[in-house]
């Protein structure tokens, strides 16, 4: 396998934290040696390990001469998790391959400096832009300080909101109302105005996906 097609299957592991890792990006990580996958893993709640230390938990032997392939850059700053930069250097990696740079001001640049000062071979920029689509809510509030804002909008072909009998509860598909509630998972919180609580009286949970229920504002 490419270094790219490892890479996006690195986005491929870290969708599978979706909805539980906010306001963390979604990172998956893949151990590769003699063209053979070692281990996978990624972040899958906020606070708990990152991709990198879950994919050295689930190695079974030594990780030394491997490649690790990462879609965002390792962190070399402690947070709720120590630097992820000194665990893939105690274990004997020789080449990190990386997505993307974090825009992170703590990490950005940082950890890849890390690596490199520790003799270990650093690519960046493979599948750059997949990786940037994956997290986009998390680039966009770091570099902007702005949240990610999603509009969302159910309507007839003839522009209404609701059926002639004023009934607008399943004017959507099945389909549309499940990805209604994806989109719930994937938010940290859900904005409606007054008159839909008091014309429908929403519960704004997520039921038809898979995820933790957002923030109700009203």
């Amino acid at each position: 396998m490419t270094d790219e097609e490892l890479i996006k299957r690195t986005l491929w592991l870290a969708r599978k934290g979706r909805g539980r890792v906010s306001p963390n990006p979604m990172v998956g990580a893949i151990l590769v040696k003699d063209n053979r996958i070692l281990a996978q893993g990624y972040h899958k709640l906020f606070g708990g390990a990152h991709a990198e230390v879950e994919v050295l938990n689930a190695l079974k032997g030594e990780a030394t001469g491997s490649t690790l392939y990462v879609n965002l850059e390792p962190c070399s700053h402690y947070g709720k998790q120590p630097p992820c930069v000194d665990a893939i250097v105690k274990s004997g990696i020789n080449r990190v391959v990386i997505g993307s740079q974090d825009p992170n001001p703590a990490v950005a640049g940082k950890g890849i400096q890390h690596l490199r000062e520790q003799g270990i071979e650093v690519q960046v920029g493979v599948a750059e832009d997949a990786c940037k689509e994956l997290n986009e809510a998390y680039f966009k509030h770091i570099v902007t300080q702005f949240p990610f804002v999603t509009a969302k909008i159910a309507q007839t072909l003839d522009g209404r909101i609701a059926a002639s009998n004023g009934n607008a509860q399943w004017i959507t598909s099945e389909a549309s109302r499940r990805l209604g509630h994806k989109m719930r998972a994937e938010h940290d919180a859900i904005l409606v105005g007054i008159g839909t609580v008091l014309a429908d009286d929403p519960q704004l949970t997520v039921r038809l996906a898979k995820g933790e229920d957002p923030k109700r504002i009203v």
